[in-house]
């Protein structure tokens, strides 16, 4: 048995049809930028040895900063 549709039928499939794709595509794409979990993981320490460096760098001028202010003005 045949399927038959009138023009109006088939438009509205072939649109749904279009839009089904067009939501696959996005998942597609999402999917492909997704990373793991273990992958966030070292981004994250990555980003923490770079504030500890920050930090430690930061405590050091800090030192600095004071010893300079502390020193007796001749």
């Amino acid at each position: 048995m045949p399927f038959t549709f009138t023009e109006s039928q088939y438009n509205k499939l072939l649109n749904r049809v279009t839009a089904l794709e067009e939501h696959h595509n996005d998942i597609a794409v999402a999917l492909d930028r997704f990373i793991t979990l273990d992958q966030l993981q070292e981004l994250l320490v990555v980003i923490q040895t770079t504030i500890d460096d920050l930090e430690t760098q930061l405590n050091a001028i800090e030192s600095r900063v004071t010893a300079i202010e502390e020193e007796p003005l001749t």
